[in-house]
């Protein structure tokens, strides 16, 4: 587990965020999410132990693996895709390596030298199969594979493709280290529709399928949705919003919607008067009923009325609120608040 306490830190003059504190533990799926510049990288950099925090703590047990996927990868990834998947298991990879030194060295050794380099090919063999290490390349290829590589690519040089399947490859890399914590810094940035359905579909199987532990910074909500159950909202400095997706995405009461065509606002008020609250409100493709949720034995009310008005009712299910408006209003909120706050101090 990887505990960040009352985290602060400043960037010259500039307050990036203040008492950030967060919890992950094994199986939970975070969230990070803010608008560019406000500190999302160096949170977790901070994380990583790359930067220290001005004030806070992290804890990191000394046996925890992590695993870091930068916005940009910098590093050149020399060798083809499989060899680079594989120096994430290079702790298997240099005792394969050490064992063929030692088949050499037998073959050219005096009698007397064997007995040493015998005892130490079979306790390397030991433990080279104890890692896993006869199936390790096939494991690499299924990574692979999972993340849309095919033979041909796998054995391209990495440096031949492009920038979204590079970021696949170290991905794979990450993957077949198995970590503890996956860390993702903007995980689709600059990957194209079909680049990015991949990744989210690799990432999402292994949130919802393994139950890795992942923390991801993003500004893309429908990234958050697909891989995370919890959310952080980072907004002027500070967490203005922390939860479970579900928890957020709630609406205060329990509500329906009712999508359908005909005259909806005549249904909405006929609703209204057979008591149960309702209003036309309008989402990303059409008008919707947002009714207060109707007790079982009121459904057949709903449908009498649409009856009555003339609606046709497509569908009647229990309402969500979208994240995204959530998080536009999170960030509306926070920032009036932090406007309010600076024409307070400078009337005083």
């Amino acid at each position: 587990m990887l505990t960040a306490t009352a985290l602060s830190k400043e960037q010259g003059s500039r307050q990036l965020f203040q008492n950030v504190s967060l919890q992950l533990s094994s199986g939970r799926r975070i969230a990070l999410v803010g608008s560019n510049g406000v500190g999302k990288t160096t949170l977790i950099e901070i994380l990583l132990g790359g930067q220290d925090p001005d004030s806070g703590t992290v804890h990191r047990p000394v046996d925890l693996s992590i695993g870091y996927l930068p916005q940009d990868l910098e590093e050149e990834l020399v060798g083809s895709a499989v060899q680079v998947t594989l120096q994430g298991a290079s702790h298997i990879v240099s005792i394969e390596k050490r064992l063929a030194e030692l088949q050499e060295d037998l073959t050219k050794s005096h009698e007397a030298d064997q007995g040493q380099l015998l005892e130490e090919y079979g306790n390397l063999q030991s433990r080279f199969e104890q890692l896993g290490g006869y199936a390790i390349e096939a494991e690499a290829q299924r990574i692979l594979a999972g993340l849309g590589f095919d033979q041909e690519q796998m054995d391209r040089d990495a440096r031949e493709l492009s920038g979204g399947w590079r970021m696949r490859v170290a991905l794979a890399r990450l993957l077949l280290s198995e970590p503890d914590i996956l860390i993702l810094d903007e995980p689709t940035n600059g990957l194209d529709p079909i680049e990015r359905r991949a990744m989210l579909g690799r990432l999402t199987t292994l949130a919802k399928d393994h139950g890795k532990t992942i923390f991801v910074s993003t500004h893309v909500l429908p990234d958050v949705q697909a891989i995370c159950d919890r959310v952080i909202v980072l907004a002027q400095g500070r967490v203005q919003l922390a939860g479970t997706i579900e928890t957020l995405t709630k609406p205060p009461q329990p509500e329906h919607h009712l999508a359908g065509s005909g005259p909806l606002k005549q249904l909405a008020t006929k609703l209204s008067e057979r008591g149960l609250p309702a209003r036309v409100e309008a989402n990303e493709t059409e008008s919707i009923i947002s009714l207060v949720s109707p007790k079982p034995e009121n459904i057949r009310d709903v449908w009498s009325a649409a009856a009555e008005v003339g609606v046709s009712i497509r569908s009647l299910a229990p309402a969500t609120r979208p994240l995204e408006k959530i998080f536009i209003d999170t960030l509306r909120r926070s920032e009036q608040h932090h406007n309010q706050h600076n024409t307070t101090q400078g009337d005083r």
